[in-house]
């Protein structure tokens, strides 16, 4: 029975820790990394203002199609223009605006991560729940706050903000954000692949002939999307939706 013991204690796999490396982005923001499974993440969200190669990333406006930041409360989004910038980098990932040597996730690469958090429950101690074991405790906490965070992803729930015209507006730039801003209880992150759903067609009733289906405001924009990754509180397991590329969601990097 001792020897048996000792054993299982021998095989338990150890948690997994924060490595020491420190990255730092081209505006020499720093951000701390965190080793989960075979892969190692940001632990922060990427806060950068410029491309890689030093050029200024435009300022959200409503309706931009190029590459822009939002930078409201000390919360950084990007659309998706900017986090896949480049497209592919010479080692076949897409770097998009994240550091030299790092690269914006694909799906599959998301997915590799929530799929190892959710097969070693028994190193996150938090009740089977994968969003809960990587969301930061400045979620609104529906349960003990010692269950969240423990694989160190530290994500925050910063929602997405939408970004096409409705009406004539005539607010300040605090006021478009605030209206445009929403889910704040959810975290949204870019992924490096575009949803080949869109965009979409459709047949009219008065004709045989299959068109281009653009949205509700008739603007093709809207029906560009890429992946993301969506976290919620209220949800144990992490799901993929995709949203226009002109809208803004958070970024996080992986290694290459």
């Amino acid at each position: 029975m001792v020897i048996a013991t000792l054993m299982c204690a021998c095989n338990k796999p150890e948690p997994e820790t924060p490595t020491s490396q420190i990255l730092t982005d081209v505006d020499g923001n720093t951000y701390d990394t965190v080793r989960i499974g075979t892969q190692i993440w940001m632990s922060q969200d990427l806060k950068v203002k410029h491309f890689p190669n030093g050029i200024d990333l435009k300022k959200f406006r409503i309706g931009l199609k190029e590459p822009a930041y939002l930078d409201y409360g000390g919360k950084m989004l990007y659309n998706a223009l900017a986090a896949q910038y480049g497209e592919t980098s010479g080692n076949g990932h897409v770097q998009g605006i994240c550091p030299d040597g790092w690269h914006l996730p694909t799906r599959a690469e998301w997915q590799q991560l929530t799929d190892y958090v959710a097969e070693h429950p028994s190193l996150w101690e938090s009740s089977g729940s994968v969003s809960h074991a990587m969301e930061s405790q400045q979620w609104p906490l529906p349960v003990d706050a010692a269950q969240f965070n423990q694989t160190g992803f530290s994500a925050l729930p910063t929602g997405y903000l939408i970004s096409f015209p409705r009406h004539t507006e005539q607010y300040t730039y605090e006021a478009q954000v605030e209206l445009r801003w929403v889910q704040r209880e959810n975290a949204y992150y870019w992924s490096a692949d575009h949803n080949d759903d869109y965009p979409a067609t459709y047949i009219p009733d008065d004709s045989p002939w299959a068109i281009p289906h653009w949205g509700w405001l008739q603007d093709d924009s809207l029906e560009v999307q890429s992946y993301v990754l969506l976290l919620n509180a209220n949800q144990e397991s992490p799901e993929f939706s995709s949203l226009p590329d002109i809208h803004y969601c958070a970024i996080r990097c992986v290694k290459d």
